[in-house]
């Protein structure tokens, strides 16, 4: 979610481990989640510049202390993606995930935070699966980072 990574602090990644912790009060769920971090988005973070003074991934200058809620979506604009939305990153991963992989839907789910086991299925289950979102996370940067095919036309399809 956006707000997560606008408010997120460096304190939450432990990058040694792989993992951004967020804890319950900052979760829509009101609980704490552990989300794996891939080889490829620990790269990324540890190439993002610390700002000093501020304890945010994200720092800002308005009243919050982190960058405006509307930055992201005038960044897509401002390179031609006008068409992109934040929610928008959300529902490509859950996308790919159904149509691209063999992936549980289960732990789709769980790797947005959306826990959809019924109460009894909880009180059983008490696992967030986090090894398994690993893998899930790291198959999703691969596909992220991937080079395009030669033969995939960029920019959508063209007609005949």
């Amino acid at each position: 979610r956006a707000g997560m990574v606008r408010f997120a602090p460096w304190a939450e990644f432990d990058l040694a481990n792989a993992v951004w912790s967020l804890p319950a009060d900052r979760m829509k769920t009101g609980v704490a989640f552990d989300i794996p971090l891939s080889p490829a988005a620990v790269e990324l973070l540890q190439s993002v510049p610390r700002i000093e003074g501020s304890p945010y991934l994200f720092p800002g200058q308005g009243k919050t202390g982190v960058m405006h809620k509307g930055a992201m979506r005038t960044l897509l604009h401002g390179i031609g993606h006008a068409d992109i939305t934040n929610h928008g990153f959300r529902s490509s991963f859950r996308t790919w995930a159904s149509e691209r992989t063999n992936f549980d839907k289960g732990l789709c789910e769980l790797a947005l935070a959306h826990d959809e086991r019924t109460q009894t299925e909880a009180a059983y289950s008490r696992s967030d699966f986090f090894e398994k979102r690993r893998d899930l996370m790291n198959t999703w940067a691969a596909y992220c980072t991937a080079k395009p095919a030669s033969n995939v036309i960029q920019g959508g399809f063209k007609s005949a």
